[in-house]
């Protein structure tokens, strides 16, 4: 990877780009933490029946389809009012680490009814909304570099992985020896310590990162901002079908490996290895991917990491016979879903320059709660689907389960992410969004705002195809120079997002 300046000034960019990502390790924490245990949690723990424990789901489902969106709103108020994205992830940090600490602490009081538990989570994603959000549209400032961003994705994914093995080695035992033995006492400890270490690291994070400069972004920069983002633009659209398969279709993975393990391959005892196996993978995939990020476009590495993760499905589901190769297979899954869950921040941060170009205003705080809704509502939907197909296979927990809801397990824990891989991979081929498209794309909008005119729309009739036609969802369209030249204004507005 190329930098330039003196190595002191480089070592401190670096610097704050690893502090900033650090809030992964936070984030990942709570969120992975409640998104791989819950539905465990609801049905062999608190004693509900899974298609009462997905109806549960889309309580979660009906809050993150409105809860980002309001964060985002609040976010910009506050923006334009000289609040941070810094300064409101330090605030709401604190209320999101307790609303994780309650939901694991209900059992301890005997807090088993419905509407408490679908409360408590309300509670929990509203909390966390407050606090993804900003942190999050953050990296679009924290560097304008594309290579940098891959970095930071990379950066981003490894504490997030960091977090994975804590709840693997941690939560993830105690949900199930709770189960076991009734004992709550220590998991509403462990709630109670991951919430504290959760505000503990996000506030850190964002005191360290840097970012933003003063107290808060330029007053014409949050004016600009808004939720109300271009959803008709192709760029958009690819975005959110990207969205959609990186929260439904590719964590399904984890959220079953409880139940594959428990009752497919009827070795309770291999979920904490299978994890462990998974984490290991995403750290060594983690680094790689990171690496080729500054040779190749984040778009076609992040198809790479797809078709890796669809292989090791594949292998996986070869192998439930065989359990000595599953943690083989349970690496190469991890080490393929490095590169899904990382790179698709990158691509939304480069994608807010192309929409600014594109469409005139600079949409950060609103592109990225899209970008979070579409994630987190997808995820949502899926665990209250796998709950329902559960219930309705007959699934009974704890108990010998038949085959039929042997095979429902294999086809929700392997066969849908293995789906959404290959729908990813034929998704990608439409994306454009690569580092020497996106630096033209920087330097014209830094050469617009260098002389106060407005970024130029590619919907602008009389403008030439100097780029080629192309059929991909960030094709270019360019000023010709004769319409320049007609221009009281001389703009170069390379690689605008096409309609």
């Amino acid at each position: 990877m190329s930098m330039t300046g003196p190595g002191p000034n480089l070592l401190i960019r670096e610097a704050k780009l690893f502090a900033y990502s650090s809030g992964n390790f936070g984030k990942a924490l709570v969120f992975a933490g409640v998104d791989m245990t819950i539905l465990f949690l609801m049905t062999d723990l608190l004693g509900l029946g899974a298609m009462a424990a997905g109806s549960l789901m889309l309580v979660a489902l009906a809050g993150d389809l409105v809860f980002d969106v309001i964060a985002a709103a609040l976010v910009i108020r506050l923006r334009r009012r000289g609040r941070g994205y810094r300064w409101l992830v330090a605030a709401g940090s604190v209320p999101c680490g307790m609303a994780f600490a309650l939901l694991y602490a209900m059992p301890a009081y005997g807090l088993r009814e419905g509407w408490l538990l679908a409360l408590a989570m309300l509670v929990f994603r509203g909390a966390y909304a407050v606090i993804d959000v900003p942190h999050n549209a953050l990296m679009a400032q924290i560097t304008g570099d594309s290579r940098a961003r891959g970095r930071v994705s990379g950066y981003r994914l490894l504490f997030s992985t960091a977090s994975s093995l804590c709840v693997a080695l941690v939560l993830t035992p105690l949900v199930q020896h709770a189960a076991r033995s009734e004992d709550f006492a220590a998991l509403a400890l462990s709630g109670l310590a991951a919430g504290l270490l959760f505000v503990l690291t996000m506030v850190l994070c964002v005191q360290t990162c840097g970012g933003e400069t003063g107290q808060g972004p330029p007053a014409d920069a949050a004016a600009r901002d808004g939720i109300g983002v271009p959803l008709r633009d192709p760029l958009v659209i690819g975005m959110g079908l990207l969205a959609i398969a990186t929260g439904f279709a590719m964590p399904t993975f984890g959220r079953m490996v409880l139940y594959i393990g428990t009752y497919v391959v009827k070795r309770p005892d291999m979920v904490t290895t299978l994890m462990l196996a998974m984490t290991g993978g995403q750290f060594a995939g983690a680094l790689f991917w990171t690496a080729l990020t500054a040779r190749l476009d984040k778009a076609r590495v992040l198809a790479l990491g797809h078709g890796v993760s669809a292989a090791g499905f594949a292998v996986f589901a070869l192998c439930l016979g065989l359990p000595i190769a599953l943690p083989a297979c349970a690496v190469l899954i991890g080490f393929g879903l490095a590169s899904v869950f990382m790179l698709p921040w990158g691509l939304l941060a480069n994608a807010v320059d192309f929409v600014a170009l594109r469409h005139g205003r600079r949409l950060e705080t609103g592109l990225f709660a899209f970008y979070l809704v579409a994630v987190k509502a997808s995820g949502a939907a899926a665990t209250a689907l796998i709950g329902w197909l559960l219930g309705w296979l007959g699934y009974v927990p704890g108990a010998e389960q038949g085959p039929v809801v042997e095979a429902g397990m294999v086809g929700l824990g392997l066969g849908l992410p293995l789906a959404g891989a290959l729908a990813a991979i034929v998704l990608l081929r439409r994306f454009d969004l690569g580092h020497a498209r996106h630096a033209r794309v920087r330097a014209a909008l830094d050469r617009l705002a260098q002389s106060g005119a407005e970024p130029v729309s590619g919907l602008n009739r009389g403008l030439a195809k100097s780029m080629g036609e192309g059929s991909t969802f960030a094709g270019g369209e360019a000023l010709s120079a004769q319409a320049r030249h007609s221009m009281s204004r001389s703009i170069v507005a390379p690689a605008a997002v096409r309609s």
